[in-house]
């Protein structure tokens, strides 16, 4: 990794790093590309290969972000030999390979991304990293999700919980939990589905991430208005309804104030029609305030259409 003093690079090869990363946020690809390829040759003479992958690690992830899934291959493959018999390269080897699957996923090579995520499995899991052990099965879980094998990533994703619980990276195990959570709910295993949202929610709590927290309180929401549970739908969606506003997510916001209107509008006994006039004007006005006029009419023409049934 290039070399920093208090957070500033000091050698000529990692100020040349700097000028290139420099270069990628202006969109200036081609001095990015060239300021790169200088810090990687500065660290072959000074016989740095840790610093040489990581700078052609960076310049693959330069090259997929482009789409130039060739150039990217090249790159990291460069990158993982540098660092593939170094007695202290194993994580970075590891990890070089997680990107390099994701190259392959991009290109919808995916019979290539799983075989490569296996290869970082065996070196990560014999180096001990259980985060980037739990981030090869996440990437392996989206994977699978790619080819529609649903099983197989709920597998892959219950598995990169496990890990990222036990090495306590708890941001990336609540992620994790919600995206399992989406396939519970699609094969309709409604309680599993909510266990999952509610430790989901409690570990975005402990965090102090309130756009998770509301997430998560967003999903359960949806989940007791599936199972016709209106009050407890009612409450958690109100719960992120206030925490989408706090955060000024007002998108978020938006949608979690239209999932709430269809709660109230479920019918006039369990629920409030009054409050659901309330909702659907307020979710109006957020997304016309966003000019976002493609989710306004899918609300407006929502709306109308509650009204109409509240006349009849």
């Amino acid at each position: 990794m290039p070399r920093t003093k208090q957070g500033k690079y000091v050698t000529e090869a990692s100020k040349t790093f700097q000028e290139g990363d420099d270069f990628w946020k202006q969109g200036n690809y081609d001095e990015a590309r060239s300021k790169y390829a200088k810090a990687a040759e500065l660290y072959d003479k000074k016989d740095d290969p840790q610093g040489e992958a990581f700078v052609l690690t960076r310049l693959g992830e330069l090259e997929l972000s482009l789409d130039n899934f060739d150039k990217a291959e090249k790159s990291l493959k460069a990158a993982a030999e540098l660092v593939a018999d170094l007695v202290d390269g194993s994580i970075t080897h590891g990890d070089i390979l997680i990107r390099l699957s994701k190259v392959y996923a991009a290109a919808e090579e995916y019979d290539k991304a799983v075989k490569t995520l296996y290869q970082a499995r065996e070196i990560l899991s014999d180096a001990g990293s259980r985060d980037l052990l739990g981030e090869a099965y996440d990437q392996e879980a989206y994977v699978y999700m790619m080819q529609n094998r649903e099983d197989d990533a709920l597998k892959a994703y219950a598995k990169a919980a496990e890990l990222f619980e036990a090495d306590n990276v708890t941001l990336k195990e609540a992620a994790v939990l919600r995206a399992m959570a989406r396939l519970e709910m699609k094969k309709r295993n409604y309680d599993r589905a909510h266990d999952l949202l509610e430790k989901c929610r409690d570990l975005y709590r402990e965090n102090g991430d309130l756009l998770g927290e509301a997430s998560a309180l967003s999903a359960i929401g949806c989940l007791r208005y599936i199972i016709r549970d209106i009050a407890n739908a009612r409450k958690a969606l109100m719960k992120s309804v206030y925490l989408y506003g706090k955060v000024e997510h007002h998108f978020a916001e938006a949608e979690a104030l239209l999932y709430l209107a269809r709660v109230e509008a479920f019918d006039s006994e369990k629920g409030d029609w009054e409050r659901a006039k309330m909702h659907y004007k307020k979710a109006i006005e957020l997304f016309d305030f966003l000019q976002n006029d493609v989710m306004k009419n899918v609300v407006l023409n929502e709306y109308y259409d509650f009204l109409n049934r509240m006349a009849n």
